[in-house]
């Protein structure tokens, strides 16, 4: 059971290696949910070989049939070329997933779980949930399933840990894949910055371009980087990358930022109460409030210098 068994995950799953690929959400049903009408396919059964048309395509498939004596195991690796072919295309994809491994037919289970993954090409989010382990029909946790799938294939076993859900596991996750299609229309358009998944994303990447594009450590003025963030946030906007209602986001952490401040710093004071807020501060002013402590953010803005507890 290598990779070749695991296609769709995989290439669900393609951005975690990368630097955008940080969970962004717990794991959330995709937007387009109320458009789908499901494909079921049973145990070994792939996909037409002209594919489906469907777009979103919503797919759920039968893996019970994992065994290794009567060529369960064989079907299964045969199937999935085709399962990942229908795939590839899309814009928007769903696959649901219920995997059992087994020595032979009408024996107990070594290991079952049930996933769900799927991606939105416009705009530029997916999404991994794994649950409901068991071993030998014992409910167990996604460590356990993990510890068991390691000898043979640790890359699953790696997606296991971080996107089990359960005791030992990272839980399900919606996360950037780092790129969107332009041809991929969004599945919907929430007048809120926020309301889809891909806004999170969206500001991300927009705040790393403008990053790159005006340097914080460098810039003569404040006044002067928030210009040039401002600028290269329009020109996202007027390129379809970021959504015009998120536009005030992106701006407004340049906005609270040290960037072209000589001598001012991020300060993170958290009340008596455990309530945490930031403050661009001088950096003798930075004190704690009655009861309460603060702390210096390691980040240049409090879009990501405190967290719930003070410092990040």
């Amino acid at each position: 059971m290598r990779r070749a068994a695991l296609p769709v995950l995989a290439m669900v799953l393609g951005a975690v290696s990368g630097v955008r690929a940080d969970p962004v959400t717990p794991y959330t049903d995709p937007l387009f949910a109320a458009q789908c009408t499901f494909h079921h396919f049973a145990e070994g059964e792939a996909p037409p070989p002209g594919g489906l048309p469907d777009d979103p395509l919503c797919v759920e498939y039968d893996k019970r049939d994992i065994t290794a004596t009567d060529g369960g195991a064989i079907r299964f690796l045969a199937a999935e070329p085709a399962r990942f072919a229908v795939a590839v295309p899309k814009c928007r994809y769903w696959q649901q997933d219920h995997w059992s491994v087994q020595v032979a037919p009408d024996t107990t289970a070594i290991v079952h779980w049930d996933g769900s993954y799927w991606f939105d090409k416009g705009n530029g989010t997916g999404a991994a949930r794994l649950r409901n382990f068991a071993i030998g029909d014992q409910p167990a946790g996604p460590d356990q399933a993990a510890d068991l799938i390691a000898p043979l294939d640790p890359d699953l076993a790696m997606v296991i840990r971080r996107y089990g859900e359960g005791a030992g596991g990272g839980g399900g996750a919606t996360f950037c894949l780092g790129f969107r299609e332009p041809w991929c229309a969004a599945a919907e358009t929430p007048l809120a910055c926020g309301g889809d998944p891909g806004d999170a994303c969206a500001v991300a990447n927009a705040r790393s371009d403008a990053d790159a594009a005006c340097d914080c450590t460098t810039a003569p003025t404040h006044r002067q980087y928030v210009a040039c963030v401002a600028r290269v946030a329009g020109d996202e906007v007027e390129g379809g990358q970021l959504p015009a209602a998120c536009r005030p986001n992106v701006e407004r952490c340049a906005s609270r930022s040290t960037c072209g401040r000589a001598d001012h710093v991020t300060c993170c004071r958290t009340s008596a109460t455990g309530s945490t807020t930031c403050a661009i501060k001088r950096s003798a002013s930075c004190r704690a409030p009655r009861g309460g402590r603060a702390c210096v953010g390691a980040a240049a803005s409090c879009c990501d210098a405190c967290g719930a507890s003070g410092c990040s």
